[in-house]
């Protein structure tokens, strides 16, 4: 009995795992832009449950690669002849350096800024709304990248 059909379900449920938090952390920041100037108090509900989404991204992502490396492990030396899935590897790479160094940078520096009672807060916050929608966009297309490589495999 194989094991690879049980991995490909388990690296399945990750990548939705994945794709779903970064989408539903999209729009929330949508709302949390909507409501930063009117309602803060709403605001910062919704920054604070947004705090959350990260962890469950990254437990998806260990979930990702763990359950990835069990499916190559065994067709590693045809795998790693395959343009497709070095360019899929690559937009892996990317997607979790993106995720550490841009998105988790952004985030932390937006919730101390609006944690703050300055009277600039708000201002630099709305500077911080451009590169954030920025992060989300490039992130959901690696995501529809990697779907679209695994989906016409070419050579």
């Amino acid at each position: 009995m194989s094991i690879f059909p049980a991995l490909l379900t388990l690296h399945l449920i990750a990548f939705i795992l994945m794709v779903g938090t970064t989408l539903i952390d999209f729009i929330n920041y949508r709302t949390f832009w909507r409501l930063v100037n009117s309602q803060k108090e709403q605001a910062a509900g919704i920054l604070a449950a947004a705090k959350n989404y990260s962890r469950l991204t990254g437990i998806g992502a260990a979930l990702l690669i763990a359950t990835g490396t069990g499916m190559a492990a065994p067709l590693h030396a045809f795998l790693g002849t395959q343009l497709w899935f070095k360019l899929k590897m690559i937009l892996v790479l990317l997607l979790v350096i993106n995720s550490i160094f841009i998105g988790r940078r952004l985030g932390v520096k937006l919730r101390k800024i609006f944690g703050t009672d300055s009277h600039d807060a708000i201002d630099q916050v709305l500077n911080l709304k451009y590169k954030l929608q920025t992060y989300y966009l490039v992130q959901l297309g690696f995501f529809l990248m990697i779907v679209l490589l695994t989906t016409y495999k070419f050579s």
